[in-house]
């Protein structure tokens, strides 16, 4: 499926997450998003236990705040920035605001939930 205002997604065989990203996202930003979610493979749970990690976090620690999975890591930069970080060698760092982040995950796990 490919949209050209969201991110969407599709599953394999053994459960691995790709990704398709809106019209105006970079590659690079797409492969570090795709790598971030690795880890969570195919389930809802993960996702929505990452999501709810992640907003906790936001009402700890502001803005100042990193989450990782074991593929790559997530730190909030600003009040609307975060920035992708790589770990092995797979993508650029790289920044996309809060909002369009948490809309991804967001419909990571709507298509998820689709697939029960």
């Amino acid at each position: 499926m490919t949209d050209t205002d969201g991110w969407s997604f599709t599953v394999d065989e053994d459960g691995m997450v790709f990704v398709v990203a809106p019209f105006a996202v970079l590659e690079n930003v797409r492969l570090a998003v795709e790598t971030l979610l690795i880890p969570f493979g195919d389930s809802v749970v993960t996702v929505e236990g990452y999501l709810r990690e992640w907003r906790r976090m936001e009402e700890e620690f502001s803005d100042d705040y990193s989450l990782s999975t074991t593929s790559a890591q997530v730190s909030r930069v600003g009040p609307d920035e975060i920035e992708l970080g790589d770990m092995y060698g797979q993508f650029e760092d790289c920044r996309m605001s809060v909002h369009e982040f948490e809309r991804m995950l967001g419909q990571l796990i709507g298509f998820l939930k689709s697939l029960q």
